[in-house]
């Protein structure tokens, strides 16, 4: 581990120099100052991780120079040293947010061991600050990935909303990012230190989802041989995201809005009244205004959520980002599996472009995984590809050959119509027609 580079303060310089020569045989990097307006001028040219300095200095004296290394970098350790007779003012000077003070004369293992201790404190924040950069940065648009129109007016909607504690409403088909957009949001906003916390509506019954969102007391229902805390109290100053919204019943809806509204609910089986501060974020794939219209859905809660509604574009609407995505997908699955992969041959490309995509970002997500387990050289080709993305053969249309055509003109004409349909894939073509991908080549050279 590297070593902390350090002020000194003190007037005496006999005292200073000595010290200086002792740190700096020991590793340190260390200067040296005789009173605190030269510390302050030093501190304003040069960074130091923490400050030694005695607590009575000429001029200003040792807390108000800690007072105003504070005020500038709260960052800086602070370790002060007084004689015996003057512990009462380092205690005063610790109140005032000097990390640790040392009497006179100063035992140099002692020093070491309260240097050593600040600076694993000062590393383990530096850490500290980095994974919440890191995670900050993962969740905000590292995973939102896409160069088309759409999503720049999405990136640029997330921008603006994330600020506000308006709720947000996310609509579009399954597999299309809405919990990416949510986290998003969250990580942006000024409750990115507390909670995200989320619950995923479908498949979880009335009871199960009322319990799960408010939470229980003890004996409220059979089972219930505890009390616990719902996702509500969980996301208390943050944020809670509600997917697949349309799921939830009339009676558990009628309990949400209260609780959008008033900030407040009871458990179950419970009486107590809690309050709660939660940024709501909510997300459907099924057309809420038509189920709010069929009666399956309430309006007053839809216009409660709908505050912000962000409509995720399906994957086949925004086909140029196919290539950036799958590209996103190959690097960071090859970086999973371990393997040197540096892209896609283009063929590859027209054939996941082509796709419709039907499972959107998450079925194109599974296909590259795949593609990056079976793949055993640099690039990524059709071979890769599951069958399933392939042009359907129910699709094609029938060519028709005149009666009088040669075989030879016969065999030109439907390599080249099945290229047409391939967009151009020499190894989509040769798979439809049961022919190796060199033969194709071959032929396509000598027609030219």
């Amino acid at each position: 581990m590297t070593k902390p580079k350090l002020l000194v303060v003190e007037d005496d310089k006999n005292t200073l120099d000595g010290l200086i020569q002792i740190l700096r045989r020991g590793g340190y990097t260390a200067s040296g100052v005789s009173s605190g307006y030269d510390a302050l001028n030093q501190l304003s040219r040069e960074s130091f991780d923490i400050v030694i300095t005695d607590m009575k200095l000429p001029g200003m004296g040792g807390l108000s120079l800690l007072q105003e290394i504070k005020k500038k970098n709260s960052s800086i350790a602070i370790v002060v040293v007084t004689a015996y007779s003057s512990i009462k003012s380092a205690v005063n000077a610790v109140k005032h947010g000097a990390d640790e003070y040392l009497a006179k004369p100063v035992d140099v293992e002692e020093l070491e061991l309260v240097l050593e201790k600040l600076w694993e404190k000062q590393q383990l924040v530096i850490q500290n600050r980095l994974l919440k950069e890191e995670l900050k940065d993962k969740y905000t648009f590292s995973e939102l990935v896409g160069g088309s129109p759409q999503m720049h007016r999405i990136f640029k909607l997330i921008e603006d909303v994330a600020p506000s504690t308006a709720s947000v409403l996310i609509m579009g088909e399954t597999g299309t990012g809405k919990e990416l957009v949510a986290h998003a949001i969250h990580y942006r906003s000024e409750r990115a230190g507390k909670p995200f916390v989320a619950l995923h509506c479908a498949a979880l019954s009335e009871g199960i989802l009322e319990s799960e969102l408010f939470g229980h007391e003890k004996g409220a229902f059979t089972g219930a041989i505890q009390s616990r805390k719902g996702r509500f109290e969980l996301a208390d100053g943050g944020t809670l995201f509600l997917d697949e919204l349309a799921e939830m019943s009339l009676k558990v809806q009628v309990k949400l809005l209260r609780v959008l509204e008033k900030g407040e609910f009871e458990r179950v089986g419970g009486e107590k009244t809690i309050k709660v501060d939660v940024r709501c974020i909510a997300a459907t794939n099924r057309n809420l205004e038509e189920e709010v219209s069929e009666g399956r859905f309430r309006e007053d809660l839809f216009y409660r959520l709908n505050v912000i509604c962000i409509q995720m574009p399906p994957l086949r609407e925004r086909k140029d980002d196919i290539p950036i995505l799958s590209n996103y997908f190959a690097v960071k699955y090859a970086k999973k599996y371990k393997k040197e992969i540096k892209g896609f041959d283009p063929e590859a490309i027209k054939t996941l472009c082509s796709h419709h995509w039907q499972g959107n970002i998450r079925e194109l997500q599974n296909t590259i995984e795949r593609a990056v387990v079976l793949c055993k050289s640099d690039t990524i080709s059709v071979d890769h590809l599951p069958e399933s993305i392939m042009p359907d053969n129910e699709y094609i249309p029938v060519i028709k050959i005149p009666i009088g055509t040669t075989l030879k003109e016969a065999e030109k004409e439907i390599i080249q119509r099945t290229l047409q349909i391939t967009n151009g894939s020499k190894q989509s073509a040769a798979k439809i027609l049961g022919i190796s991908t060199r033969k194709i080549e071959y032929k396509t050279k000598e027609w030219c």
